[in-house]
């Protein structure tokens, strides 16, 4: 048995040191309280207070999950409707715009979809830590999905003038499990090689069959990622501090929600990467039989 079944406190103890760094606030300081609860029940050696530690905890788990909620709605209903307003702007609907004036309107529109987007990730990631996302399972073919994924980034692949290919051979076993969460997983992967990839990348996303798994690849040929860098993969909004990176705008969400939902669809993670020769991220679920 290992030490952290063998001491669940100890385990406990730890989970909560690692979540206090990754918050802020009033939250981080009643992990600060729960932590020294925890180190107090240690010292003595008893157990009495489990009932005690599981109930702060799911409150805290509740509480921060309501925040989020309601944050997320508060903002994206005034963001719905500058949104609006700037497409209106932008097809002359109130009177034809000058140069400057549809560059200006161009700016807020950019902006408003990067800030709907950042507030989606942080919507899909409190639901998957708090484990409030409804999984819907159904049959599926993963060559729908690979479709699907194909022609959400065929654009961006242009831009950057990426020769992006999907390798997806006749056999990969048929899937029961909910195709939208893993088709999210998905573009999330190869929308990070694509744009961390320099300009004239070779990008490959393969699917195998792995006995009755299925087994997906993102393979690109860019900048990769040092050891050191590797340990911080799946930290919350915690990006390479690489010039080619950070020259794009992001908040650091993408890898930490593609992994929670491949491990809440049975799945397993898996990534290899060297710098300067590029990176493999990808993923293994299981199949339908």
């Amino acid at each position: 048995m290992s030490e952290v079944q063998a001491n669940p406190l100890e385990a406990a103890r730890q989970l909560t040191a690692e979540l206090r760094q990754q918050t802020q606030g009033d939250l981080q300081r009643k992990l600060g309280e729960l932590e020294r609860l925890i180190d107090a029940a240690l010292r003595r050696g008893e157990g009495q207070d489990a009932g005690e530690l599981r109930q702060r905890i799911d409150e805290m788990i509740a509480t921060n999950a309501q925040f989020n909620s309601v944050m997320v709605h508060e903002i994206r209903v005034p963001m719905t409707s500058i949104r609006g307003y700037a497409d209106m702007l932008s097809k002359n609907v109130v009177g034809e715009l000058n140069e400057m004036q549809q560059q200006f309107v161009e700016t807020i529109r950019s902006n408003v979809i990067r800030m709907e987007h950042l507030v989606t990730d942080i919507s899909d990631i409190s639901k998957i830590r708090s484990g409030r996302i409804r999984y819907d399972a159904k049959m599926d073919f993963y060559k729908n999905i690979a479709m699907q994924v194909e022609k959400t980034h065929a654009e961006l692949a242009a831009q950057h003038h990426h020769t992006l290919t999907f390798e997806t051979p006749d056999g990969l076993p048929l899937l029961n499990l909910d195709s939208a969460r893993l088709t999210q997983a998905l573009n999330k992967l190869l929308h990070n090689a694509l744009q961390y990839t320099p300009d004239g990348g070779q990008i490959t996303v393969r699917a195998e069959r792995v006995d009755s798994k299925l087994k997906v690849t993102v393979i690109d040929n860019g900048v990769g990622m040092s050891p050191d860098e590797q340990t911080h993969i799946g930290e919350l909004f915690w990006r390479a501090d690489n010039e080619h990176v950070r020259s794009f705008k992001g908040h650091g969400l993408g890898l930490p929600i593609a992994m929670g939902f491949i491990q809440q669809l049975g799945g397993e993670f898996f990534f290899v990467s060297e710098t300067g020769k590029g990176s493999q991220f990808g993923f293994v679920v299981p199949g339908s039989g």
